[in-house]
């Protein structure tokens, strides 16, 4: 999961959403779904702010094909040089920007929209990523092995390799060694001690009665355990804590009329 609070890089030039054309990068499901949890919260963040975009889906192997000829600086990674989700914006004047890693993209929407702010940078948003880790952490591992079962056929064969790459064994093996109910008695604890601290301050959100970045992300995680077919750990999740589930509710209101809400 990459970092909610990166140093987030100052763009140049205007970001005028008026004017501007909103592009996401998303590797969807055969269903045609959107299903991953980076690519969610970006969502739910464009749709709370009222910024008009559009999805350009793309398969996993050609995500380096298509980003190596961009102007999008690639990280030093070998294996995953570019992630999904990426953002293209494209200015009145026909320049096209690229921005990839929530953080960078995050703040690319805050300069282009100020306002609603997604307050990724507040006291209690900065806080809250020392729940959440320990909290989802085995839960992603668990929801993570499932991916395949929902992919289209030309992204499983390059997902698995990554995957192999990466954990060290096969997808089949992550998922026999990460079972869902111990990744849910792992997480019990964590998930109570990160309902406990959301109440710490009035409203269903991390920041109280405004939603924000730190809201969608755990939301999004939330959704992309429903995604890859995990019903009853979603369910699980919830019902850990009510204040995990006034806030998923809460975020829910906020994506009124998001197509990508599930």
């Amino acid at each position: 999961m990459d970092s909610l609070f990166l140093t987030f890089t100052k763009f140049s030039g205007e970001m005028d959403f008026e004017n501007n054309t909103v592009v996401i990068f998303n590797i969807p499901g055969k269903d045609g779904r959107t299903w991953s949890h980076h690519v969610l919260r970006i969502l739910y963040c464009l749709h709370y702010k009222g910024i008009r975009y559009s999805i350009e889906n793309i398969q996993y192997p050609d995500i380096i094909p298509t980003f190596a000829q961009t102007t999008l600086k690639p990280k030093d990674d070998p294996l995953e040089p570019y992630e999904i989700p990426v953002l293209k914006v494209r200015t009145a004047c026909g320049a096209s920007q690229y921005y990839m890693e929530s953080p960078n993209i995050i703040q690319a929407l805050e300069e282009m929209k100020p306002e609603p702010s997604l307050l990724a940078t507040s006291p209690r948003s900065v806080e809250f990523k020392s729940y959440l880790g320990p909290a989802v952490k085995s839960i992603i591992q668990t929801t993570a092995g499932r991916v395949p079962g929902i992919l289209p056929e030309r992204s499983i064969e390059r997902f698995a390799y990554q995957r192999r790459a990466r954990w060290g064994i096969s997808v089949e093996q992550w998922v026999e060694e990460h079972p869902s109910l111990e990744a849910l008695n792992i997480a019990e604890p964590r998930l109570k001690e990160l309902g406990e601290w959301i109440e710490t301050t009035p409203g269903p959100f991390v920041n109280g009665d405004k939603p924000g970045y730190a809201d969608f992300t755990l939301v999004s995680i939330l959704e992309f355990v429903r995604a890859v077919g995990l019903t009853d750990v979603f369910e699980a999740v919830l019902s850990m804590h009510p204040a995990i589930k006034r806030l998923h509710d809460a975020v829910e209101q906020t994506q009124q009329g998001n197509s990508q809400w599930r």
